[in-house]
């Protein structure tokens, strides 16, 4: 008995400490023969749901309950969390003005506090970064009226408290407990960040079992690509969203995915992209409004920064829109035209960083030569430069495009797909050992 522990113990060790793009389906025969309870799948309708967090928008989905397993429902929020001095939480869009707020905090899940890239968020968060238990946190400071003291969190805590938001909103829809969850985490995440996601979703969730898939791979399921059709094909995804940009090439044979390149820039996204319109609106303001600086007023900063996000959203469907803003009570109207070359040539620089990242993942395929299907992935990918440099790239191949699938949402639906139990083969690391015997 104690012999079998020790080989258990070593096996879950070596789990979590490798680096581990795709679904696991590989379980040493071991443990899969102890018949130790690993995922808990399938999963059946009604009792699952699927879990994106992303650094702008975060979202849980499923099916419903028999009779209705055919159907699915959805909920999306803003990726905001803030606390309050009684120290209860406040999540999604009641959270996002809230002093005490926090955001992008994906982006540190696992990091400890040395990282180049934990430096990095330090420059430019609106929080302060301290050190929890040799990791990464943030620092809160509360006030309660009769004292104020900083708290410091862990950011996969943040996110586990999100996760449990989006659980009861969910749980209120379906009138029953959820208990098990497929959650998606970036393809660069190693091992221990994995863990660190499926921590937090179990304790703070309150999950029983806990699938962890790739964004890459859940978006590759939401356009068939991880079934029969897409079997040996090799998959470009470009995931484009409102912080961060990811190029990443993989191939699936037998429903098992295998990275071939990964390239991924942390702090380079849409964000970027609305703060160049509101740089260049903010500067137009100073120009014919006598001087006034809007980016010392909060308030009309953040109003800008609405209509900015707004207004650049709608060049992606049209050629010239018009940012229109009340500076003041006074009636005093600020209101410019923006056209969609005038975008262009605010974010040139930015988007041509972000398709380099495919340029680099495409060429370090070694010996995989050429890419069978292209995915744009998240909100940004809909910008029409984004996509023409993409298919410039690739000399004219046109992203595959799936009826019904938009960029935006193809994460989440993949992994609402995968959490159904016909797709079980797809998240059980010891399907292979059950049904090859």
């Amino acid at each position: 008995m104690a012999r079998r522990r020790l080989v258990l113990l070593l096996l879950i060790i070596a789990a979590a400490g490798a680096a581990a793009f795709g679904i696991r389906r590989d379980a040493p025969k071991a443990y899969c023969f102890y018949g130790i309870e690993w995922t808990g799948v399938p999963y059946l309708p009604g009792t699952a749901a699927a879990i994106y967090i992303g650094n702008t928008n975060s979202c849980i989905a499923g099916y419903h309950s028999p009779p209705d397993t055919a159907t699915s429902y959805r909920f999306c929020i803003p990726s905001w969390v803030a606390f309050t001095a009684n120290a209860t939480t406040l999540c999604g869009q009641p959270a996002v003005d809230h002093s005490a707020a926090i955001s992008g905090f994906k982006r540190l899940i696992g990091l400890q506090p040395g990282d180049p890239h934990a430096k990095r968020v330090a420059q430019i968060a609106p929080y302060k970064l301290g050190e929890k238990i040799g990791r990464c946190s943030i620092q809160v400071q509360l006030d309660d009226g009769a004292k104020c003291r900083v708290e410091d969190f862990l950011p996969e805590d943040v996110a586990g408290i999100l996760i449990a938001h989006l659980k009861s909103t969910a749980e209120a829809h379906l009138g029953h407990r959820i208990d098990n969850a497929v959650v998606t985490v970036p393809g660069h995440f190693n091992g221990n960040q994995r863990q660190e996601v499926s921590s937090g979703s179990t304790e703070y969730g309150g999950f029983r079992y806990v699938s962890v898939v790739d964004e890459q791979v859940a978006a590759a399921a939401a356009h068939g690509l991880h079934e029969d059709r897409g079997d040996g094909k090799v998959i470009l995804v470009f995931h484009l969203g409102g912080r961060t940009a990811h190029a990443t090439k993989f191939v699936i044979r037998d429903g098992t995915p295998s990275l071939i390149a990964l390239r991924h820039d942390p702090f380079l996204g849409g964000d970027d992209f609305t703060a160049r319109v509101v740089d260049h609106m903010a500067d137009l303001i100073k120009d014919k409004h006598g001087g006034r600086d809007v980016r010392a007023d909060a308030a009309a900063l953040r109003r800008l920064t609405a209509e900015c996000e707004r207004a650049k959203k709608a060049l992606s469907y049209q050629q010239e829109t018009v940012v229109t803003m009340r500076l003041d009570d006074d009636d005093d109207l600020f209101s410019e035209p923006l056209t969609r070359s005038k975008l262009e040539e605010l974010i040139g620089d930015l988007v041509g960083r972000a398709v380099d990242l495919v340029e680099s993942c495409d060429a370090s395929g070694g010996d995989v030569v050429g890419v069978d299907e292209i995915l744009l992935v998240g909100g940004s990918t809909r910008i029409p430069m984004v996509r023409d440099l993409v298919k410039d790239y690739f000399h004219g191949k046109e992203a595959s495009n799936e009826k019904g699938v938009e960029p935006d949402e193809a994460v989440i639906r993949g992994a609402l797909l995968l959490s159904h139990p016909h797709q079980a083969r797809y998240l059980d690391p010891c399907y292979d050992y059950w049904h090859s015997r």
